[in-house]
């Protein structure tokens, strides 16, 4: 199998490693099987993808689904993917949308690249947590347009309890000295869930505090 090369495995240290880079892949289709329903048949709609580390975890789980579909803002990444990994039931799309960190100059008109009600399962690693407080409401909404009738998001995100209700890069939170244009984003938990509220979304299941340097695992369905 094609592995992106390590420049291109954003996430963490542990995604450096090929052996580890393939088992949290692995790890994190389990876990959309088994938290939301994911299978060969499936619609699976990875919202910033990078290079593509989800869908080595798709080859190694099932071969091949029905429909994976990866996106992101970052030319390199996507073209990576779309040359080593695209095939029958896998493609890949840029999309030009602002982020003050991935893409500054995008453009501000949001998308998510998918039509109303056509994805089972919506994945997005380490999507919310470099997110402004503007666009996370609306990228919620625009999820829950997508989901399918009975379609389940996986999405992380750093939330605590008692804290202001969104900060940039916080100071001596988590392990990282956070540099940069939305480095982390951190929400009070009750802050994030009310915009998932807002979107006409519901927490199904909440993990605290195990992800990629301390973010938080939701389960999201329609309300």
């Amino acid at each position: 199998m094609v592995l992106p090369p390590g420049k291109f495995r954003m996430g963490g240290a542990h995604f450096k490693d090929d052996k580890a880079f393939i088992a949290t892949a692995v790890n994190d289709v389990e876990r959309l099987s088994d938290y939301c329903g994911l299978t060969a048949t499936s619609s699976l709609l990875d919202w910033g993808c990078g290079a593509g580390r989800l869908a080595v975890g798709v080859r190694e789980r099932f071969g091949r689904i029905r429909d994976y579909h990866g996106v992101d803002v970052q030319p390199e990444l996507i073209t990576w993917a779309d040359k080593n990994l695209a095939g029958p039931g896998f493609h890949f799309t840029l999309v030009d949308v602002s982020n003050e960190r991935y893409n500054p100059d995008g453009s501000l008109e949001r998308t998510v690249a998918s039509e109303r009600d056509s994805v089972d399962v919506f994945y997005a690693y380490s999507v919310f947590s470099h997110m402004n407080d503007e666009d996370t409401p609306a990228y919620l909404g625009l999820i829950a347009q997508a989901l399918s009738p009975g379609g389940k998001a996986m999405v992380t995100c750093f939330v605590e309890e008692d804290v202001a209700a969104w900060e940039e890069n916080p100071t001596g939170y988590g392990p990282l000295d956070w540099q940069g244009r939305l480095h982390c984003t951190r929400f009070a938990r009750w802050h994030f869930e009310d915009h998932v509220n807002a979107a006409r979304l519901a927490v199904d299941r909440f993990e605290y505090g195990h992800e990629t340097d301390g973010q938080s695992l939701y389960v999201l369905r329609k309300g």
